[in-house]
């Protein structure tokens, strides 16, 4: 019996889980590297979406604090990038990191596994990362997660509670995996009132996503890329809506609102 790659792959989503990595890998608390190997591993946690970097304790040279860690948390749901890299599902030591003086709070985690003994995983928030020469955001690069965008000319109208909020024959599909395909608009085919909200958030494919809600009801009902990654390019400027939070029809046919971290 044939066997699908998503059921594979998430037959072990309560695993510990680790992948090497070629790529060069550095993370510096302003001016001070910490961190800098061509060893380091990527680690998903038991339920985590994505994965946190490890690296070769020999090559981190920051100073380390052991901390009393709580019991991991082993009915934790799905963790996605906004649970907390403190809150772990699998044992290990969690350590205080100083640098010049600062305290970086549970930045550094030893799990208590046979095949990550000599590895510390970070907390990506806590840091400025390279890999390779160049700068990321958001979190770690998967390398089994990746984003496809195709310029379409699908009808796509959408909606809110009846009210036209958008309707374009030129949209762009961003196509990305474990996630609803995304309907990216010209902004001249947006037809609501938007005003942009306070959000901001980071997409590690992606870059800086800015926000728009709608005044006097929704509260960031779409948003923008306005200086994308290089991988992002083709969708700098336009808007996307929530499919969680509002009705889309594509060719004339409604579409159901998916289930996602971001649903009601």
């Amino acid at each position: 019996m044939a066997v699908k790659v998503t059921d594979l792959l998430g037959s072990k989503f309560d695993a510990l889980r680790y992948e090497s990595t070629a790529k060069r890998l550095r993370a510096s608390v302003g001016a001070v590297v910490v961190a800098d190997t061509c060893g380091g591993l990527l680690v998903w946690e038991p339920r985590r979406l994505v994965p946190a970097y490890a690296v070769p304790a020999q090559d981190f040279s920051a100073r380390l604090l052991p901390v009393d860690d709580p019991s991991p948390n082993a009915d934790a749901p799905v963790l996605d990038p906004r649970n907390p890299f403190a809150e772990h599902t699998t044992d290990g030591r969690s350590y205080d990191i100083t640098v010049n003086g600062a305290t970086l709070p549970s930045a550094a985690f030893r799990p208590d596994d046979a095949d990550l003994t000599n590895y510390l995983l970070l907390d990506f928030a806590q840091f400025d990362w390279r890999e390779e020469d160049e700068p990321i955001v958001g979190h770690p690069h998967d390398p089994f997660h990746r984003i496809d965008i195709l310029h379409s000319s699908r009808h796509v109208q959408i909606e809110l509670d009846g009210h036209r909020l958008a309707e374009s024959k030129r949209p762009v599909l961003l196509f990305e995996t474990l996630l609803p395909a995304r309907f990216y608009l010209p902004p001249e085919d947006v037809t609501a009132r938007l005003e942009p909200s306070d959000t901001v958030t980071y997409c590690a494919y992606k870059g800086r996503a800015a926000y728009f809600s709608i005044p006097g009801g929704r509260s960031d009902v779409a948003w923008t890329y306005p200086d994308p990654l290089r991988e992002a390019e083709p969708v700098r400027g336009y808007v996307c809506f929530f499919d969680e939070h509002v009705d889309v029809t594509v060719d004339g046919r409604p579409r159901d609102r998916p289930t996602t971290p971001w649903s009601d």
